[in-house]
């Protein structure tokens, strides 16, 4: 039986039958739209590929950027954002295992009798990890010479070694420290000076149990003769000839300091009375002078007071007791009319074939000259420190005392208060400044942060203010003393 279609079944089998010809220009318009279909559905697939390509990358940098060494000092001027902390529990574990990495570190360089830390070029403050050059308690920074004649190359030497003598495990800051500063001179200088900053305190400690076990005024005379003997023996058994150092130090053995100098470097216990009231305003400013170009119309003023007390005697050819030694030896000595600190002690040098001038009248090395009066015996002063205290209400003043040593090449530029006023803000009112940061941040290397632009900022302030003029080596150290 037929069945007949209706219209609607009509116009449905035209459309499906596989065998009817359309016209030419209908088939040509759907093969169009049917291409441009697939284009649209590659583009969704590259769009949605390239997305998932970049949140992967995103998402991978954040990790990496959390994994970076950053390095621990931000002073180098390509390193000026400070870096914060903010992930919590990962950060404080973070922080932990960075203390634990430096007292690993320090304790890997120990010796017998303590360990040492030494100061840190400041061209090389960029790679300043696990070096202690900078704490709440002490500083050491050094800064080499610009000269190219004799020796391109830093001749100081300084070296801070707490718990001196002690269990050097516990630094405990009321615990014995050693500080020395040995200013190099001459082709060798280098060389001397850093064997007198090892063989001093080292030989020091080798003796210093002999003065224990007896009394105060016994035990002072005996750690004067060890300490005067110690810088006769290295003299002695200075490595090379055509060189020599000063030697400045400072050795604190329970409530007593003993302070010996030979040379022209400087050394000076000072005291910091802290203001009735910190004003915010002037403490910035104070921080933005260490952070500033120099500049004559911006300076440091210091909101506390500082005295200094018990600056070393400088050894120079022109005064009486030196200059006596010197002639009774026919030693010769210059000294120029209108600057007698610049006296020098002249010598025939067989290793530089020409007259030669010392700028001291003692050091050790220096052996072309030792037999016209330049000796290594130090000076020693030695120093109640409990006394000390009592004298001048430290405890009762809220005070704060500190021990600083440096070269000539810091000294003879700046003053000591100047000196002393600038470390003091390091050392006590950058405090002021630190609790002022976000709470999230690391209190501790940021308050060493600080204290280390003082340092370069004290340089800086030391230095020439034209770049060809000359420069010598600056070094110095700062430690606090509690007691």
């Amino acid at each position: 039986m037929r069945h007949r279609l209706s219209p609607a079944d009509s116009h449905h089998n035209e459309n499906n039958n596989p065998n009817r010809v359309r016209p030419h220009g209908q088939s040509q318009q759907q093969s169009q739209v049917i291409q441009l279909e697939r284009v649209i559905r590659l583009q969704n697939y590259v769009i949605v590929a390239l997305s998932s390509l970049f949140v992967l990358v995103i998402m991978s940098t954040m990790v990496l950027v959390q994994h970076i060494p950053h390095p621990n000092d931000e002073h180098t001027p390509f390193w000026d954002i400070k870096r914060k902390m903010r992930f919590g529990q990962h950060d404080e574990t973070h922080n932990l295992q960075q203390k634990q990495e430096k007292k690993t570190h320090l304790l890997a360089n120990c010796t017998h009798y303590g360990c040492p830390l030494r100061p840190l070029e400041i061209s090389q403050l960029n790679r300043t990890a696990n070096t202690f050059i900078a704490s709440t308690d002490h500083i050491l920074l050094t800064h080499k010479s610009n000269r190219k004649k004799p020796a391109p190359v830093n001749q100081d030497r300084a070296v801070l070694i707490p718990s001196f003598g002690d269990d050097y495990k516990t630094l405990n800051p009321q615990s014995n420290f050693f500080l020395g500063v040995f200013d190099g001179h001459d082709d060798n200088g280098h060389h001397i000076a850093q064997f007198a900053s090892e063989e001093i305190p080292s030989r020091i400690a080798s003796k210093i149990s002999l003065s224990m076990k007896t009394s105060d005024q016994i035990r002072y005379e005996i750690m004067k003769q060890i300490i005067t003997q110690t810088f006769v023996d290295v003299d002695n058994d200075a490595p090379m000839p055509g060189g020599g150092c000063t030697a400045t130090m400072m050795l604190r053995r329970g409530s007593t300091m003993y302070m010996a100098n030979t040379g022209d470097s400087t050394s000076f216990i000072a005291v910091y009375a802290p203001p009735s009231h910190f004003d915010e305003n002037k403490a910035n400013s104070n921080k933005q002078y260490v952070l500033s170009p120099r500049s004559p119309e911006v300076q440091l003023h210091l909101q506390g007071t500082v005295t200094i007390h018990h600056i070393n005697k400088k050894h120079k050819a022109h005064f009486s007791e030196e200059y006596s030694r010197i002639e009774a030896l026919g030693g010769k000595v210059h000294i120029p009319p209108k600057n007698p600190m610049g006296s020098r002690v002249i010598v025939r040098s067989s290793t530089h074939s020409e007259d030669v001038g010392l700028a001291m009248s003692r050091s050790i090395g220096d052996w072309e000259w030792t037999a016209i009066g330049v000796i290594p015996d130090p000076d020693v002063v030695v120093l109640d420190l409990e006394k000390f205290w009592s004298e001048n209400d430290i405890q009762n003043n809220g005070a704060k005392v500190f021990a600083v040593l440096g070269s000539d090449g810091l000294f003879d530029a700046r003053k000591v208060e100047f000196v002393a006023n600038h470390l003091a803000f390091g050392l006590f009112e950058s405090r002021f400044l630190r609790e002022s940061e976000e709470q999230d941040s690391d209190q501790q290397q940021t308050f060493d942060n600080h204290l280390i632009d003082l340092g370069k900022k004290l340089v800086n302030m030391a230095s020439p203010v034209k770049e060809e003029w000359y420069r010598d080596d600056i070094t110095f150290v700062a430690k606090v003393v509690e007691l």
